[in-house]
């Protein structure tokens, strides 16, 4: 019995984990090509699964229609906010306390955003494949979980192939290293930048719409996210995206043993002073000298 629960603690754990490393990853990804902590990641999920649940009630959309439609609004919203917002800023030299009060102010406005238009109430979405359960040694794990932890794994595996085996790619790493030098080759750094924030976007879009059919979403979800996902990014180094996956996981993990072993009301708490003790073992994250080097 005892063993059992412990299995469930790890199941829930590497799920809800899963989550915060692809919230996590578009953190790490926008940062490491602009130098800018994108303060409404979490919104992004929010607004991306308010849009799927939108266009499948009030349009009909089928739910892979849907779901499509909610990946590329994410990538919209990153795009604008490079576009719109941070190249402008770039322009006149803003400083760095400048984009971080920008992320948070659009955080507000995108969540106002959603209350005006949306309502008070919780959205949720269907889940992935069939409504049942698999047992793991006595304990249970949903269809769709599964799918989280997969569709995840797929994800950060493309996105890594994608920066180490394709010339964009490349590019874009070259443009985050070295601006200056990467302008020198040719390379196009507005662009790279404009990718990296529709590459984020899009990201923190899979994230909502992959816990959507898990947790029931609301307006004011956006922060809380965001701040999982950060210490997910932190806790695997801020510089190096592959490393939020491994922030991601142990961050779910602490949550849901604190669960088993305290209260739910000591979840957080374990989780980010977890986070506080690997910041001082690791301050640059577990994996950032990667990151550091171009990793």
């Amino acid at each position: 019995m005892y063993f059992s629960l412990i299995v469930q603690a790890v199941l829930s754990g590497v799920t809800n984990g899963a989550i915060y490393a692809l919230i996590g990853v578009g953190l790490a990804v926008i940062f490491k090509g602009s130098r800018v902590i994108n303060a409404m990641q979490g919104e992004i999920c929010i607004v991306s699964a308010v849009i799927c649940v939108f266009v499948m009630t009030g349009l009909g959309f089928s739910y892979p229609a849907a779901f499509l439609t909610g990946v590329l609004c994410g990538a919209l919203v990153g795009l604008f906010i490079e576009w719109g917002l941070v190249r402008p800023m770039i322009r006149r030299h803003a400083g760095e306390d400048a984009f971080l009060l920008l992320t948070v102010g659009l955080g507000y406005t995108f969540s106002a955003s959603i209350l005006y238009f949306a309502g008070r109430d919780y959205f949720s979405l269907p889940t992935i494949g069939q409504d049942a359960t698999a047992i793991i040694f006595d304990a249970t794990i949903r269809h769709h979980a599964i799918w989280v932890i997969g569709l995840t794994a797929l994800l950060v595996v493309a996105v890594r192939l994608f920066y180490t085996h394709t010339i964009l790619g490349l590019s874009m790493m070259a443009a985050s290293i070295d601006a200056d030098g990467a302008m020198s080759c040719g390379i196009d750094t507005n662009r790279a930048r404009a990718l990296t924030y529709a590459m984020g976007g899009l990201l923190g879009a899979c994230a909502g719409l992959l816990v959507a059919p898990l947790i029931p979403l609301n307006y004011h979800m956006g922060l809380l996210f965001t701040l999982k996902g950060f210490c997910a990014a932190m806790i695997g180094g801020l510089t190096n995206p592959m490393g939020a996956i491994v922030g991601g996981i142990i961050l779910g993990l602490f949550e849901s043993m604190a669960i088993v072993f305290l209260s739910s009301a000591y979840k957080d708490i374990a989780a980010l002073s977890a986070l506080l003790v690997i910041m001082m073992l690791f301050p640059y994250g577990m994996l950032g000298h990667a990151g550091r080097k171009g990793g």
